[in-house]
């Protein structure tokens, strides 16, 4: 499902529910409340309809697991909870913004010539110490430790799952700035114990133009821009 608007939303799906048992003197009814995590959904990703199917599925499935005398009788209500949240700031590619660049809290590797930045800031974070970390050469002799197979670049915010299942040593974040001056998490790992994990900053620009870059130092970017929140 592809929402077209001028802002991004969140989007989250609910089900109340009746679950049925048999006892003795005849059924036994119960409700059941159950509900998919929020997904984001704006002109860089789709809301997947069977991962949501999938996701209540598998609630389901632990419930009948915990208590398997039950089995779903009917759904009751379905509730559709759309919010709308401020897109990222539109930044100039391949060069810092000055409040980015005086941060010096990022690596900005130059790769102009192909739109593998994703691959070049992830090699970043994994090979520390080079002289000049900004420079191409230090990470293409590494570039095939990484499995990209399938993916297209740059890397869609919505295939970083995808990365993720195929390197299991790797986890992804992903912000950018808002409007206000502050963040947006675009992209939170549920994989929280592998051995790298790796914080990249997104810039966007016009015609839907993307280059991530690698936080380096987080506390050094999100300093004096969070108001002490």
């Amino acid at each position: 499902m592809r929402f077209v608007c001028c802002r991004s939303i969140r989007v989250q799906i609910r089900i109340d529910t009746i679950l049925v048992r048999g006892v003795p003197e005849g059924q036994h009814r119960i409700p059941g409340y159950f509900a998919t995590p929020i997904y984001d959904a704006d002109d860089t990703q789709d809301l997947d309809l069977q991962q949501v199917a999938a996701h209540l599925s598998k609630q389901l499935d632990d419930f009948y697991r915990h208590d398997s005398d039950f089995v779903l009788d009917r759904i009751t209500k379905f509730t559709l909870c759309i919010v709308q949240y401020r897109p990222p700031t539109r930044l100039q590619l391949h060069c810092h913004t000055p409040w980015l660049a005086k941060k010096q809290a990022v690596v900005n590797v130059k790769n102009t010539s192909d739109s593998k930045c994703f691959v070049w800031s992830v090699l970043a974070a994994l090979h520390r110490g080079a002289r000049d970390p900004n420079r191409l050469h230090n990470y293409r002799p590494h570039e095939n430790t990484l499995n990209t197979s399938g993916l297209t670049f740059p890397m869609p915010i919505k295939d970083i799952p995808k990365f993720e299942k195929q390197n299991p040593s790797i986890s992804i974040n992903v912000l950018c700035s808002s409007d206000e001056g502050g963040f947006v998490p675009l992209y939170v790992s549920k994989e929280r114990d592998r051995l790298h994990h790796v914080n990249l900053f997104l810039l966007e620009g016009p015609d839907d133009t993307r280059h991530y870059v690698l936080i380096k130092n987080m506390s050094r970017l999100v300093a004096g821009r969070t108001k002490a929140h």
